[in-house]
């Protein structure tokens, strides 16, 4: 399924493997199609919206992969886009943050499977640890 694709009544009844994940990770509509014809894996942020509208779900990664795009700091955001993005080739929309300089991961709720969720599990912890450790 594109991304850009959606029927009503989708996200009416939650994947039990939502359940499965942590409050962290918070859920927002695309409210509109993709404004690069051909490239449904990429979107703007004001593509989405927390408020509830008609539209496909998508887990917001934001937490957990969010970096800049100007800087080449190692930082655990930029670790986690890259695992989950390696791991699973072209699931994840790259979603470009007002100005282009930020840029974060979102997942459609259509294509949460038990291996993605494992690994956005194991993220969660990876970046619950990183925190919790401080700067180096």
């Amino acid at each position: 399924m594109i991304d850009d694709d959606w029927a009503p009544g989708e996200g009416d009844v939650m994947p039990m493997l939502w359940w499965a994940l942590p409050d962290q990770f918070a859920l927002v509509t695309r409210a509109r199609c993709s404004a690069i014809p051909g490239h449904p894996l990429i979107a703007f942020a004001d593509e989405f919206t927390s408020t509830p509208v008609a539209g496909p779900l998508y887990v917001d990664l934001r937490t957990y992969t969010a970096c800049d795009t100007t800087s080449t700091d190692t930082t655990i955001e930029r670790r986690i886009f890259q695992a989950l993005t390696d791991a699973f080739p072209d699931t994840f929309s790259v979603v470009v943050g007002r100005g282009g300089q930020t840029m974060w991961l979102a997942l459609r709720l259509t294509r949460l499977t038990v291996p993605i969720a494992a690994a956005l599990l194991e993220q969660h912890g990876q970046h619950r640890a990183d925190r919790h450790a401080g700067p180096n």
